[in-house]
């Protein structure tokens, strides 16, 4: 068959930002049809700025859509569009998983499935090409002449070195040119599956409890191939890289034997890098200079209420040994918690601030399809909207008995422009580029960040 997939393009500022890095989803999902022997191509609209009339959806057999909840009403239009010309549309990534009906109900879809895609889009393609029964395939939602029909939930892929490397070729590189530290980007995933289920987040729920590891022979294999096309910088994406700390060093040590000459970019949790400093050190011999922390407040209370496990004091002991290995920290903070007050709100920006972070992400508490949050303001009808544009961190959705969306967009921008404008801020530009150009760069870009974000804030109406 011939096989178009589709990234939507993002409405929200944080999707607009940043860097444009290779959909690894997609580029999975490419490479199990490939090898089956399939025709696909992939359109990703968040590097090809291309109008939906000129996307050819006619010289295609089905047309796959993936989308996260901001960029759901984008993909919605793609749908519907490729509907129209008489191609069948199925629908996958975490928006589609949990709310399945929805892309089928809004004539946007005539197929979704839900949860991991790689296998259940293969025995779809595969049902399709030979006109075959639908009903056996796990994780499908699909239409009936009576109505939607929904088969079992999938399993989970539990040997994750069965599926063939991700078929970035497919994408057109050149549009995917971001550097860090001189360095070519790209993305990887060496495990699957997150066991701490945080009350805001979906991710335990989509890829489950159960962390799911690859082989480090297999994640080595692939980094060598990757260096030998020219990238030098690797952001792996799982959803916690550092979950098993003898696996982290195993891994860099592989790294460090080999002399893979790279630098990495990778997610942990601030218990991790205090339980365990010598696998810090190990990261940082072997390349990383970067690692992301959900640290989400700076109040106990707040974090008890996000069940994050964690403490304040942990949060400044991991960001102290990450410093002390020179590894740049990029902290991300959620404002906003029911129970949260203003006061509570500015002692965690306070707290942005005195941590030193290299780059800093705040956001507006926001329940996404998936997690336990959602499912409360579902219950308890708390949810103000369902206009998935407005589900992008900048704006409050829900009822919130504390403080209201403009309150909350005023702490957002105050938090925004004491960390990257405030005059404190100066005497750290200056060292940097004394010492060290490429820090220097990414202060500046974060700072252009920062104002894009109060000036979008500014102009929002509420």
């Amino acid at each position: 068959m011939r096989i178009l997939f589709i990234n939507p393009s993002a409405k929200n500022l944080y999707g607009q930002l940043g860097t444009h890095l290779i959909p690894l989803g997609l580029a999975y999902i490419s490479a199990v049809l490939k090898n089956e022997g399939h025709q696909v191509a992939v359109i990703d609209l968040q590097v090809e700025p291309i109008p939906i009339e000129t996307i050819p959806f006619g010289n295609y057999d089905l047309v796959g859509i993936s989308s996260d909840t901001p960029r759901f009403n984008n993909a919605v239009a793609l749908g519907r569009k490729a509907r129209a010309l008489g191609v069948p549309v199925v629908f996958g990534g975490y928006h589609a998983s949990f709310l399945d009906e929805e892309p089928l109900l809004k004539n946007a879809a005539d197929f979704v499935i839900r949860g991991e895609g790689e296998f259940a889009m293969a025995e779809l393609v595969s049902a399709l090409e030979r006109n075959a029964n639908i009903g056996s395939i796990r994780g499908l939602t699909y239409r009936t002449k009576k109505g939607i029909a929904r088969n079992p939930q999938s399993f989970l892929i539990e040997k994750l070195d069965d599926l063939p490397f991700p078929l970035r070729e497919i994408f057109s590189l050149d549009r995917y040119l971001t550097v860090n530290e001189g360095r070519r980007i790209t993305t990887m995933v060496t495990s699957r599956g997150c066991p701490f289920d945080c009350y805001f987040c979906a991710a335990s729920r989509f890829a489950g409890l159960r962390w799911r590891t690859r082989s480090i022979g297999s994640i080595i294999r692939e980094l060598e191939q990757l260096v030998q096309k020219g990238y030098s910088y690797i952001s792996f994406m799982d959803d916690n890289f550092t979950l098993d700390h003898r696996r982290t060093i195993d891994f860099c040590d592989e790294i460090i034997y080999r002399k893979l000459n790279i630098h990495w970019w990778c997610f942990s949790r601030v218990d991790t890098i205090v339980k365990h400093p010598e696998m810090v050190n190990k990261m940082a011999m072997a390349g990383n200079t970067s690692v992301f922390l959900g640290l989400e407040s700076g109040n106990q209370a707040t974090l008890n209420h996000y069940q994050k496990r964690t403490t304040v004091e942990q949060q400044k002991a991991a960001v102290r040994i990450l410093k002390k290995h020179n590894i740049k920290v990029w902290g991300s903070f959620i404002l906003g918690e029911m129970h949260e007050t203003k006061k509570m709100i500015k002692q965690t920006i306070q707290f942005a601030r005195k941590l030193n972070l290299e780059t800093c992400q705040f956001s507006l508490l926001t329940p996404y399809p998936g997690s336990r949050l959602f499912q409360q303001m579902e219950s308890l009808q708390q949810l103000m909207t369902k206009n998935w544009d407005l589900f992008d961190g900048l704006h409050l959705v829900f009822q919130n008995s504390n403080l209201s969306a403009k309150e909350l967009q005023q702490l957002l921008r105050k938090a925004y422009f004491k960390f990257y404008l405030g005059i404190s801020n100066i005497p750290a530009a200056l060292r940097a580029l004394l010492k060290d150009t490429g820090t220097f760069r990414q202060m500046i870009y974060n700072i252009h960040l920062g104002m894009d974000i109060i000036q979008k804030l500014g102009k929002d109406s509420i």
